[in-house]
């Protein structure tokens, strides 16, 4: 049984318009209209382009051929701009659409065969591989974690920006519709295949996508305080297994809000709840960009840094306590104040558990409210500040 490659198309064409109809259906139920345009925007064109490759007579001369060229470069073209609604940037349809019109132009210009044909198809191929590009170099440029469809979605794309780009290299050597000269069956028959396993992969990519950063987020609203958003107690526990073996030295800091329940009791839990926000702001202001910063407790705080030396642990402790008194004063109509109290121990090695750092710290942290609060007291065995 030979291979038909006009049956091919037609299975490649319905399968595109099964998933650009999936996307529309899928997108609308949740509410996101826009999301729907630009998600089933490539497989609807390119279902629209199979359509035409299928059934060329049914617009006289190439042109059936042309059109059905020019809606597979904007499938491509609208792949490149469902990337950035996904990565949540701006769309460049303009360029798009200029590019498909300038494709379709040169097309229009050309015959069946020559030097203008051959240069309407390493255009086409230049385009198809420049769309290719940026939606990789968007990937790449991510700001971002990634999550491992999104991986996976960048190394499809950079294969394909690599074989369309060797294509357009060699255009003129290979039949149509990889290259410029007289189409033959293998020819389409790969490059439907081509089409068909980037397209199935893209779409189960962008199905995949939007499910594990929801599950991405989850996970990140179980590790955040929601009034500071700082980390939370578990948050802390994650970061200290993470770093169990680490030979850094690391500084623990425990700070508490001095009489914080003589301040719920004579301003209001808003203006304590503001307070905690203050503590959080005005540590996180301090702290160099290597610390580690929780919300521990109602108003108990954690911060794990590297450590140099007590003198330096020591300054960052009480450039905390003094950017905490001096901001808290904003607060309202200026007249509260409050204080913090800081205990600290440092964890010289991994053969120190952090466990044994956060009952030293917890132990300093005591002595410092019971000196009279406002104060930082390291470890037994380091210094008093």
């Amino acid at each position: 049984m030979k291979p038909d490659p006009t049956t091919l198309l037609g299975y490649s064409t319905v399968l595109f318009l099964i998933f650009g109809l999936y996307f529309t259906i899928s997108e609308i139920t949740h509410g996101k209209h826009r999301k729907a345009l630009w998600y089933s925007g490539p497989f609807l064109a390119a279902s629209v382009s199979g359509f035409f490759f299928t059934n060329p007579v049914i617009i006289p001369g190439l042109w059936g051929l042309r059109i059905g060229a020019v809606f597979m470069t904007l499938a491509y073209g609208l792949g490149w701009q469902a990337v950035r609604i996904m990565l949540g940037r701006r769309t460049c349809l303009k360029a798009v659409l200029i590019l498909c019109l300038l494709s379709l132009a040169v097309s229009a210009s050309a015959t069946s065969t020559g030097i203008r044909h051959i240069a309407s198809s390493v255009l086409r191929m230049l385009i198809i591989t420049g769309f290719h590009f940026q939606a990789a170099r968007d990937l790449f440029c991510s700001d971002e974690k990634q999550t491992s469809a999104e991986q996976l979605l960048r190394r499809i794309i950079v294969a394909y920006t690599i074989i369309y780009g060797a294509l357009a290299l060699l255009t003129d050597t290979l039949p149509e519709p990889l290259g410029s000269n007289p189409a033959t069956v293998w020819a389409i028959i790969l490059y439907n295949f081509l089409v068909i396993i980037e397209g199935i992969f893209i779409a189960l990519a962008m199905i995949a996508i939007p499910r594990e950063q929801l599950a991405a987020k989850h996970h990140l609203l179980t590790l955040q305080d929601p009034l500071t958003h700082a980390g939370n107690r578990r948050a802390m526990d994650v970061w200290m297994e993470q770093n169990a073996a680490s030979p850094i030295p690391y500084v623990m800091l425990l700070l508490d809000i001095d009489h914080f329940k003589a301040i719920n009791d004579g301003h209001g839990h808003a203006t304590g709840d503001q307070v905690i926000i203050t503590a959080a702001r005005s540590s996180q202001k301090v702290l160099p960009h290597n610390a580690s910063f929780f919300r521990i407790g109602g108003e108990e705080f954690a911060v794990l840094l590297p450590f140099l030396n007590i003198c330096q642990a020591l300054n960052i402790a009480h450039s905390l306590r003094a950017a905490f008194a001096q901001d808290v004063r904003q607060i309202g109509d200026g007249t509260l104040a409050a204080t913090l109290s800081i205990g600290a121990d440092v964890r010289h090695s991994p053969d120190t558990s952090w466990h044994d750092v956060w009952e030293k710290a917890d132990a300093a942290l005591y002595v410092a409210k019971g000196t009279g609060r406002d104060a930082v007291v390291m470890g037994a065995e380091d210094t008093t500040g």
